[in-house]
């Protein structure tokens, strides 16, 4: 049987420091982590420099806090279809659809996500920054790990064509990622169309392990 997701911790939910997260999270995305410091989150948001050092006294710490709500909304996303009780393929499909879907609706976030997991290049200096190093490491191998256990158990259940697992398994996750480079979000995108171009980057993803045909959802991903 599945065991439950692990809960990542989210910060505190107050609109002031959302609207710091979301901030942080375009700039970054926008200009990348060399070239956006404090002040330039401050002159984004309309804000003090004052703003954000009461909630973060580094620019490391800031990137941390994005890591840690872009890796929430991802355990979010497949969390629906990991924790249910359908079978192999269509478990792996719906945790799929919800993991291309938080891609563009989280666009920002998931651009730092993926740009954190490289972070040992910017350097971690201080015992706080270390450890928020380690910890997101781990919930990157926690969550590749749901789709490792899904993934072998279509394999068991001879539903899946697999080759090494490890290749396999970051292949799958390159494809169901992609979204993140070539996903521009324009005024008006909605439900529909996310789920149209989810449906189409996971039939792809699943086609590269034998399975044929879209399966028919029974969850909202």
């Amino acid at each position: 049987m599945t065991s439950a997701l692990p809960r990542v911790p989210k910060p505190e939910k107050r609109d002031r420091y959302e609207e710091l997260l979301v901030a942080a999270a375009e700039c970054f995305q926008k200009q990348g982590f060399s070239a956006t410091s404090i002040d330039t989150v401050a002159r984004y948001l309309g804000a003090t420099k004052g703003r954000v050092y009461h909630y973060f006294p580094s620019k490391m710490d800031l990137f941390n806090a994005v890591r840690d709500r872009a890796m929430a909304l991802a355990f979010d996303a497949i969390r629906p279809g990991y924790e249910s009780d359908l079978p192999p393929v269509e478990k792996l499909a719906a945790m799929s659809t919800g993991h291309v879907k938080a891609m563009m609706q989280h666009h920002s976030y998931m651009q730092v996500l993926l740009d954190g997991l490289q972070m040992q290049r910017f350097g971690a200096t201080t015992e706080f920054q270390r450890a928020a190093m380690e910890r997101h490491l781990g919930e990157r191998n926690a969550f590749e790990a749901c789709f490792r256990e899904v993934l072998q158990a279509g394999c068991d259940a001879g539903d899946l064509k697999l080759g090494r697992m490890s290749y396999i398994l970051q292949s799958y996750l390159v494809a169901l990622n992609g979204p993140v480079f070539w996903y521009r979000p324009r005024e008006g995108d909605d439900d529909e169309k996310y789920a149209t171009i989810a449906e189409d980057v996971v039939r792809f993803a699943l086609a590269g392990v034998g399975v044929a045909e879209f399966p028919i959802l029974s969850i909202r991903s």
